[in-house]
């Protein structure tokens, strides 16, 4: 999880999955894999992406299309944008507490309760 800046015009202080918009005419893989390499500095595995959620919500004046992917990282430290100021490792329960958008908490629920995920063991505290 990444905790936006003090002075993020959106949310701020508030803890959020990295992510991002997909560019005009970019391939969704190669904009997940620059979302989160601006984001955290991994660079993650590409071949693993796995799509397990997807929901479309008015945002902002237009229609929003909000995918929740599993990725593997591949390699790197985690290097944060300007626009976090912290960033840890969650359960997925936790998650689920950090951060209750009403979009992404109903897709990670989902996935929870039909066994989409990998198994969770990163210890929280």
């Amino acid at each position: 999880m990444l905790r936006r800046e003090p002075n993020d015009p959106n949310r701020p202080g508030e803890w959020d999955f990295p992510g991002g918009g997909i560019e005009s005419d970019e391939d969704i893989a190669i904009g997940l894999e620059r979302e989160i390499f601006e984001e955290t500095g991994l660079r993650i595995d590409v071949s693993s992406d796995k799509l397990f959620y997807a929901a479309t919500e008015f945002y902002q004046a237009v229609n929003a299309t909000r995918l929740m992917f599993i990725v593997g990282y591949s390699d790197g430290e985690i290097k944060l944008s300007h626009e976090h100021d912290c960033y840890k490792w969650v359960d997925y329960k936790t998650a689920l507490e950090l951060f209750p958008h009403r979009v992404y908490s109903v897709g990670l629920k989902y996935a929870m309760e039909h066994d989409l995920l990998p198994k969770n063991d990163i210890n929280a505290s």
